[in-house]
């Protein structure tokens, strides 16, 4: 069965020693309160790429997987408001304080709004609609 157009498949992420290499070595580094971001362009054509790495500091293997679950999918959420034919790798730091998909999703935009990676015109928040008007806004 093939992946659904919104999955992650094997083409969507980093997999190799030396695809992480080049981002180290090649890619600008960004830091947020809770992750650290590499990314480096590679081809406009291709698709937006992520890998993802955790320390053994995060926690036991439930809470790193589960970091990376939020990663992953604030990733997924976002990436058609990233810059095609980006690859980045995603550091989830030591004390990240991750509970809900919505804090992933902040600090990962964050990170890539200050970067520039996001292509989408208004992209201010996570997904935050702009406060509702009073009144009919005539005057009399």
């Amino acid at each position: 069965m093939s992946p659904g157009i919104n999955a992650l498949g094997p083409r969507m992420r980093l997999r190799s020693r030396k695809e992480f290499d080049r981002l180290f070595t090649l890619g600008r580094k960004a830091a947020g309160r809770n992750l650290i971001l590499w990314h480096c362009g590679s081809s406009p054509a291709a698709p937006t790429r992520l890998g993802l790495s955790i320390s053994a500091k995060a926690g036991c293997a439930v809470k790193r997987n589960r970091f990376k679950r939020l990663a992953r999918e604030a990733f997924r959420l976002n990436r058609a408001k990233l810059k095609a034919g980006t690859d980045m790798v995603v550091y989830i730091r030591p004390g990240c304080r991750w509970k809900t998909l919505a804090c992933a999703q902040a600090d990962f935009l964050a990170v890539c709004r200050a970067e520039r990676l996001l292509t989408a015109p208004g992209v201010s928040g996570a997904g935050v609609p702009p406060p509702p008007t009073t009144g009919s806004g005539l005057t009399a």
